[in-house]
């Protein structure tokens, strides 16, 4: 088993325990088909099959969301996460692969029947299934990295401008700035504060503006790195939530006080 980027050290550790304990539980075990061939560009369905592999000629790729997450190789036990339910990734040849097949119940049944076997499944299992834990975090990262862009601001400059159609995303650094609707005041940034997710999220207009009150630093994501962050980072939709509702609540008390001067 392999990466086609450069192998995590962690991830390289579980799949060296994992194929040194293979051969303790497989050993023996009753085959259903010996040299099956896998055509080219074929998928496997575990589902219907019922069963797991050992790879003996050729070269397998299991991925999730278009990322090739494992390479197999001559000699690996491939399909083990079929024992799961409703798994996310998917096992395919490029070119033509031998195979052994076993039908998982009655690999179970041989596995299960020893307790040398058995313990040595364990282990491969613990070992396999970290290892996925952290090629699963390894591809979120890949997936969400971005280089956010840092902009400076003078007192009076529009760092969003009302009824314009950019979508970016902010966060205040440092200074201070105020947000205006009809060039009413309606609203201040605080520090670390999001602001502009709403055309982000919308796809709309902007609906209001902001202005720097003075020399301000701020951090501008592109919207669609914006929604990546949101799916990836549960922390930051909570920040969002957090933000919006304190602009609504200061909009409501300042539209309150106004109608009762």
């Amino acid at each position: 088993m392999y990466l086609d980027d450069s192998a995590l050290h962690d991830v390289s550790e579980l799949w060296a325990n994992c194929i040194s304990s293979t051969p303790s539980f497989m050993n023996g075990a009753p085959v259903k088909t010996e040299n099956h061939m896998l055509p080219t560009e074929s998928t496997i369905d575990f589902s219907a099959s019922k069963s797991i592999y050992i790879l003996k000629q050729g070269a397998l790729k299991e991925t999730y969301m278009n990322n090739v997450v494992i390479n197999y190789e001559p000699g690996d036990l491939v399909g083990v996460t079929s024992l799961l339910n409703n798994c996310k990734t998917t096992v395919s040849t490029d070119f033509s692969v031998v195979v052994d097949e076993y039908n998982i119940k009655e690999l179970m049944a041989f596995i299960c029947s020893d307790i040398s076997r058995f313990e040595a499944w364990n282990t491969y299992l613990l070992s396999f299934m970290q290892s996925y834990q952290i090629l699963m975090c390894h591809h979120m990262e890949q997936e969400v990295q971005f280089h956010p862009e840092i902009r400076h601001y003078d007192e009076g400059d529009i760092i969003i401008e009302e009824d314009s159609n950019d979508n970016d995303v902010f966060t205040l650094i440092s200074g201070k700035a105020n947000v205006y609707v009809k060039d009413a005041l309606v609203g201040e940034i605080l520090r670390d504060e999001l602001f502009g997710a709403i055309a982000a999220l919308t796809n709309t207009a902007r609906t209001a503006t902001v202005k720097a009150e003075s020399k301000c630093s701020v951090l501008v994501v592109p919207s669609t790195s914006f929604k990546e962050l949101l799916i990836s980072r549960p922390d930051t939709v909570a920040k969002l939530i957090e933000d919006m509702a304190r602009s609504i609540i200061s909009s409501n008390e300042k539209i309150i006080a106004q109608k009762s001067i």
